[in-house]
């Protein structure tokens, strides 16, 4: 039931991004048309050239007052149909085969367009790195092609088969019939060999999507490979997912070699029948010598459509296999709060910034973190929140800026609960700075800009702010300083110092940092602590530290324990 539901949408995804296009495709299909056509006009014609010389009949259309005026005209439709072929092949190049890439980019976006409401759960469980990877790079890769050239395939192989057929049909039908019954026994391994290929398609798949999340645990605990020693062990693990992965890649492509000799063996023996009965034919008077070279003609012109049904048909279902793999993701169930389009903050006096009331969260019946917790805070005031390890502080974080909502109790920002806001708007209200920064593999102030313009004098403000100027002015490329993956080339506390950066840049009014300064020395935090301070005084700051001595600025401070505890 579940794969047929995919099966379903992925084929609503195909119907519907053909429909869109219709025109474009009316048009590609025309030309496919109009160069099959041409294609079979040349053996025609040169049949009828050969004809000519041997002073037998050609077509009265193209026969002219003498024999050189009926030459010129011969002549003349070979070179035009030769001229047209190239035209007409170059115009479904830019009409279907273009859609290819476009599709590549509809299915990446639309990739992005439904992971980013997701519940955070899914996307730590199922819907993991790796897999988003794979889904987004391999699996669009693989499906852009039944939007585009594999739809050429499809038409240039029945166009130029019917049309063929019946060209030959029309020279002598015997050995027309003859040719297609040869033919006959291709689809029933083509069929098998294909229903193997899906299911090594889907191995292939799973395991690079494993490989994908085993390499960004590789990269993200570099350092700490370094200092335990414990390199070779990912080395381990990593190429033998690496060998595993090749080894279904071979099967694959060895599955898909198989098309050559079954397509090759169907060719040679369709052209040997047809020769072999054209010189009986031709020997006995029942078919000219022009006859016998357009029947050759054309069975040639067959071989490459045929070589190629195998492999069309082997990327029309790993197509839609990946098609369907992503009509999986594009399925799945979204946090509802996260799709809500309307309703901005509106800030008054009449009520505090952010109001709480009997909060408590439970990992389960038998696991209360906490409960009864209130508090109010104003407009540009600071809370302090310490407390132990495990004690629920980034959850209490995570329950404030309303990214987490399966909690008791009451959460209001001025008046009104979360759910009267857009997530948008509240992201773009409420700043975040989280335990463990994370950064892009990019320049420095990509890192700090992200989706906004912003100048290099800005940019230096807000490091600055972060007590992070002098060590990227001490970098030799300075703002243009890359960084590697997960800005390994940075220490933890440059990397803390370079998030802060990032949520300061993007000025909001309540900002929560949560234990952000855990990795930076004293001396470097108290010049923080003193530049928040001075140039956030009508931010509200929610700040979460173990060193009490972080939290010195606050207006109200408290300390979450195991059991229930409020302030």
């Amino acid at each position: 039931m579940r794969n047929t539901k995919f099966q379903d949408h992925a084929l609503f995804i195909w119907k519907s991004f053909l429909k869109d296009r219709w025109p474009i495709y009316t048009l590609g299909a025309a030309s496919v048309l109009l160069t099959n056509l041409m294609q079979i006009l040349a053996p025609k014609n040169i049949g009828w050239i050969v004809d000519f010389f041997a002073k037998k009949p050609v077509p009265e259309i193209l026969t002219g007052a003498n024999d050189k005026e009926t030459f010129l005209i011969l002549f003349i439709v070979l070179a035009v149909s030769r001229i047209l072929i190239n035209i007409f092949r170059f115009m479904w190049r830019i009409t279907l085969g273009r859609q290819t890439h476009y599709a590549a980019a509809d299915l990446r976006r639309d990739v992005w367009e439904n992971v980013r409401f997701f519940k955070k759960g899914d996307l730590d469980r199922k819907f993991t790195k790796g897999l988003l990877m794979s889904a987004s790079a391999s699996d669009s890769l693989s499906a852009r092609f039944i939007f585009g050239f594999t739809l050429v395939a499809v038409a240039d192989v029945a166009f130029l088969g019917i049309f063929t057929f019946i060209t030959m049909a029309y020279i002598h039908l015997p050995m027309a019939i003859l040719s297609f019954i040869v033919l006959l026994f291709v689809p029933i391994f083509v069929r098998k060999l294909s229903k193997k290929e899906v299911e090594q398609y889907r191995q292939i798949q799973d395991t690079l999507s494993h490989f994908n999340d085993l390499s960004s645990q590789a990269v993200s605990t570099i350092k700490l490979q370094r200092l335990t020693q414990t390199g070779p062990f990912w080395e381990r693990r990593l190429m033998g997912v690496a060998d595993k992965h090749r080894e279904q890649r071979l099967r694959g492509i060895s599955l898909s070699l198989l098309y050559i000799p079954v397509m090759g063996i169907a060719a040679i023996i369709s052209y040997v029948v047809l020769f072999v009965m054209g010189i009986y034919f031709t020997f006995n008077g029942k078919m000219s010598v022009g006859q016998f070279i357009s029947m050759q003609g054309l069975i040639f012109l067959l071989h490459d459509p045929l070589m190629s049904l195998g492999f069309i048909i082997s990327e029309w279902k790993k197509g839609f296999t990946a098609l369907e793999r992503l009509a999986e993701i594009y399925q799945h169930e979204k946090e509802q709060f996260l799709l809500k389009t309307e309703g901005p903050v509106v800030e008054n006096n009449t009520d505090p910034v952010l109001e709480v009331k009997n909060l408590s969260f439970n990992f389960s019946e038998s696991m209360p973190l906490f409960s009864d917790l209130s508090f109010k805070l104003k407009k540009g005031e600071r809370l302090g929140i310490t407390g132990a390890i495990g004690s629920g502080k980034t959850t209490l974080v995570t329950i404030l800026t309303g990214l987490e909502r399966h909690n008791g109790g009451v959460v209001h920002l001025y008046g009104k609960p979360f759910t009267a806001y857009s997530h948008q708007d509240l992201r773009n209200y409420i700043g975040h700075v989280h335990q463990k920064p994370f950064l892009f593999a990019d320049s420095i102030k990509v890192n700090v800009a992200m989706d906004r313009e912003m100048s290099d004098e800005d940019v230096w403000k807000y490091l600055e702010l972060a007590g992070l100027k002098d060590d990227v002015e001490a970098f030799p490329h300075k703002l243009g300083t890359q960084l590697g993956e997960w800005g390994i080339n940075l220490s933890g506390g440059q990397k803390q110092r370079l998030t802060l950066a990032r949520a300061l840049a993007r000025e909001p009014k309540l900002l929560f940092l949560d234990d952000c300064l855990s990795a930076v020395d004293t001396i470097t935090e108290e010049k923080i602590l003193k530049n928040l301070d001075k140039h956030l005084q009508d931010v509200t700051l929610v700040w979460v530290a173990h060193r009490k001595s972080t939290l010195k600025y606050c207006n109200h401070t408290f300390e979450l324990k195991a059991s229930a505890q409020h302030g």
